[in-house]
């Protein structure tokens, strides 16, 4: 799972075994390491409740999305889900989004598991 920030927006891209983890009811789980013995941990999980959230308490930035829309675009050719989160009266804008192969990435940066992709487009 990849995190990335840009202004108030917040992505997760998920290659195939994590899509299939995530539809399955499983939660994704990520950690970076800093020195000082510090760390960023990250969460994305299904949730049985009827909208998104978004949330950052104790180093853990954490996103949970509805399971049922987690299912039919876990199935479906849509490359990603989308939601406005209210944020201390901003918008936090959060995608969750299959992540697609990297034609030109160099060897040690592919990933296996990421979606083929289909436009000529690259990363």
């Amino acid at each position: 799972m990849k995190l990335r920030f840009r202004n108030n927006t917040l992505r997760l891209r998920v290659n195939r075994r994590e899509v299939e983890s995530l539809a399955s009811g499983a939660a994704l789980k990520e950690q970076i390491q800093f020195p000082g013995n510090t760390q960023i941990r990250y969460v994305l999980e299904p949730t049985t409740k009827p909208a998104a959230e978004a949330w950052f308490r104790e180093g853990v930035i954490g996103v949970s999305a509805p399971h049922r829309e987690i299912s039919d675009w876990a199935k479906g050719d849509s490359i990603g889900m989308y939601f406005e989160l209210p944020a201390n009266g901003r918008v936090l804008e959060v995608s969750i989004e299959k992540d697609l192969e990297c034609r030109d990435a160099p060897a040690e940066e592919a990933d296996p598991d990421a979606f083929p992709r289909t436009g000529e487009k690259d990363c």
